[in-house]
Formats: C-alpha cells, sequence, structure tokens
C-alpha cells in the first residue's frame, strides 16, 4: 500500500470516534486542535471520545475532499484535506480543513498533531 492511502485510511477511522483507535494512532505526547475545545492532548482527546460515546454521538458520515501530502523529512508527513461530516443527530454536515502531521516511530505511522479549522458552509 503506498502512503498517501495508508494515512488517509487512518484518517477516516478515527472518524469513527474509537477511543481504542485514537490511543494506537497517535503518540503519547501528540496535540489537537478543534473549534470547540482549542488544543487538547491525546489523553484529553480520548476523554472527550468516551464521553460522546456515552452520549451516543457518532458521526454518521464522512467525505473527504482535497487530499494532499507532504513529505517533510523522512520520517515526517504532513496531510491535509477537506472533510464534510455529519453527526447522526444533525442534518447538515460540518465542513473543515483538517491537517495532521504523522511521524514514524518503530515502524510504524503515527499522528503527533491534528488540526480542524471550520469553513463556512457558504
Amino acid at each position: 500500500m503506498q502512503l498517501a492511502p495508508q494515512l488517509i485510511d487512518i484518517e477516516q477511522k478515527l472518524w469513527t470516534n474509537d477511543p481504542v483507535l485514537y490511543r494506537n494512532s497517535f503518540i503519547e505526547e501528540a496535540l489537537l486542535i478543534f473549534p470547540e475545545t482549542g488544543m487538547i492532548t491525546r489523553d484529553a482527546a480520548i476523554d472527550a471520545i468516551l464521553m460522546e460515546n456515552v452520549e451516543n454521538r457518532r458521526w454518521a458520515e464522512v467525505q473527504f475532499s482535497a487530499v494532499r501530502s507532504l513529505r517533510l523529512a523522512d520520517n515526517v508527513i504532513l496531510l491535509t484535506y477537506k472533510a464534510a461530516a455529519r453527526w447522526a443527530h444533525e442534518e447538515s454536515p460540518n465542513l473543515v480543513f483538517a491537517s495532521s502531521v504523522y511521524v514514524e516511530r518503530d515502524g510504524a505511522w503515527k499522528l503527533a498533531f491534528h488540526q480542524q479549522t471550520p469553513l463556512d458552509a457558504a
């Protein structure tokens, strides 16, 4: 499997709100930035996902477009994309630009950083 499709596959799976996947896909010291929370750690993101799961909040669908990848170093890749993601309890999708930085650690690609910037629906 080529690297970009492998990273896109990881990104798409992360939208399933699986806390175990988050723990396994992010490096321990990872940082995430979301419009709703600001900057949080991997562990804070996992706690938020656990709460969303208790509240039965799930993404019903997510679609990626404008996907690009850029190798910043031998073991560092930047992945950017536009996401249209709809919560199961909402009618319209949330539109965001997303950026993720992956690092290779112990032979596996792991997320070190993820940020979402909201887009206007217009």
